[in-house]
């Protein structure tokens, strides 16, 4: 159902790109400059979606190995159609080892839809690892019948360069990528058998049903864009303490009491943002894509627009992600199971799972800080820079899901909306809200460094 459905999408991209593949014509008739905002973002939405599409179904793959993706492949689609973007600079700029080559041809000479298309279906081939053969032949069959129609629109020897510009910025970029060792590595690797977690009162450990390894354990060595070095250490979690009147008992007994006795409106929160479950939906960074492609929409962005925002918001997923497990695996905090079930209440259980019949589950990883709350905050941090801070938006991301409560949820601020994201772990039996306030400020601050992070200089 999934693929038909994408398949629809991309018909109906390919008959509105009838209309709006840009002004590339023949440059002898005079017509305007070539630019990279003269064409719709269409073809950001198309590719980003079947992102979605695919990475819903990716084991190992979340939350810190679709993260990394997300940022260096918005960043080589940014990099495709920076020569047609005035006043905007290339990535190269501040990131040492990125190189990207010199376009050989004049702008006009190439069409950015066409170069985008072959960037795309390049860095997804190469990014999202352990796809299989019927998903990589989606990308196959995306790339191809947009291609179809996009060398109708080209002249001359238009169609050919745009391809071997776009395919030669994305292997430029996985190159850096490919440099980036400890990035690379933990992807092919998620449960590290050499990792041992340490033991003693409050330390995370795994979780039942399953018992899960940690995931991800070394995430903290991984490369960040913007992030700076003392961003990556949160500050100490609150002491562990089995004592009534201490603060760290009583965020547990919230966390228990809300579980225990859950509203509508709290089971809808926690299920409209879990995002959790592969094989359900898609993941929590990846859910940031999801509005963004919203977005792209309701402001009827340009492509360079486009292109800027998921940038930059690529950027910031992936800085985050670091971030959050470099500190969960500095503390590695227990999860609220474990010590409600010694502690407060032996019965209890998180509503994670419930969607797919195992209630119970529990993330396989320490606690603190929360990353659905550092993605969260993430997101307040780039829309707000790009959209202003007061806006009413609908998120439609699981509109008519039945599996769980996925009508759609309004906010009139992004900050809200970042808040609803974040503390919506604890009636889903997930965090306690010191996890959640960590992870919140976290996310800010790693925003505030990427839009500090300038791709414009006019």
């Amino acid at each position: 159902m999934k693929c038909k459905i994408l398949i629809c999408f991309v018909a109906v991209f390919l008959f509105s790109s009838c209309q709006k593949d840009g002004p590339v014509t023949d440059p002898s008739n005079g017509l305007k400059p070539n630019l990279v905002s003269n064409f719709d973002s269409e073809i950001i939405r198309t590719w980003n979606d079947l992102y979605l599409t695919i990475e819903k179904d990716l084991s190992g793959f979340r939350p810190s190995a679709t993260s990394r993706a997300i940022g260096y492949i918005q960043l080589a689609a940014y990099e495709t159609c920076v020569p047609g973007m005035p006043g905007y600079i290339s990535n190269s700029t501040y990131q040492k080892g990125l190189k990207i080559p010199e376009l050989k041809v004049s702008n006009s000479d190439i069409n950015w839809n066409v170069a985008l298309n072959a960037c795309y279906s390049t860095m997804l081939r190469q990014m999202m690892l352990q796809t299989t053969a019927s998903q990589n032949a989606l990308i196959a069959k995306t790339e191809s019948e947009m291609n179809t129609h996009l060398r109708s629109t080209t002249f001359g020897d238009v169609f050919d360069n745009s391809v071997e510009w776009g395919r030669s910025v994305a292997q430029s970029v996985l190159v850096f990528a490919g440099s980036d060792e400890e990035g690379y590595s933990q992807v092919l690797n998620p449960f590290p058998a050499s990792y041992v977690p340490p033991t003693g009162q409050g330390k995370w450990e795994p979780t039942a049903p399953n018992f899960t390894p940690a995931l991800f354990p070394y995430w903290g060595k991984a490369r960040v864009f913007a992030a700076r070095p003392e961003d990556l250490v949160s500050p100490e979690p609150l002491p562990f303490s089995t004592s009534e009147s201490s603060e760290y008992y009583r965020q547990h007994k919230q966390l228990n009491d809300m579980v225990t006795n859950l509203t509508h409106e709290n089971r809808w929160i926690a299920e409209f943002w879990s995002d959790d479950i592969v094989g359900l939906t898609f993941s929590p960074p990846a859910r940031l894509i999801a509005i963004a492609n919203q977005m792209l929409i309701l402001e009827n962005m340009n492509l360079a627009d486009g292109l800027h925002l998921y940038c930059k918001l690529g950027l910031a997923i992936n800085d985050a992600s670091v971030a959050a497990w470099n500190s969960k695996y500095i503390y590695n905090t227990e999860r609220p199971e474990t010590y409600i079930k010694k502690y407060i209440n032996p019965g209890f259980e998180s509503i994670l799972g419930e969607a797919i019949g195992k209630r119970g589950i529990e993330p396989p990883f320490p606690g603190y800080p929360s990353g659905h709350s550092t993605f969260g905050g993430v997101q307040a941090g780039i829309f707000n820079e790009f959209f202003g801070p007061v806006y009413t938006f609908t998120d439609n991301c699981h509109k008519d899901r039945t599996e769980f409560l996925g009508q759609p949820r309004t906010f009139t601020t992004w900050n809200q909306m970042a808040e609803e994201n974040a503390y919506s772990r604890i009636p889903l039996g997930v965090h306690i809200k010191m996890d959640c306030d960590e992870g919140l400020r976290l996310g800010h601050l790693i925003a505030a460094r990427v839009n500090a992070y300038k791709l414009r200089y006019n």
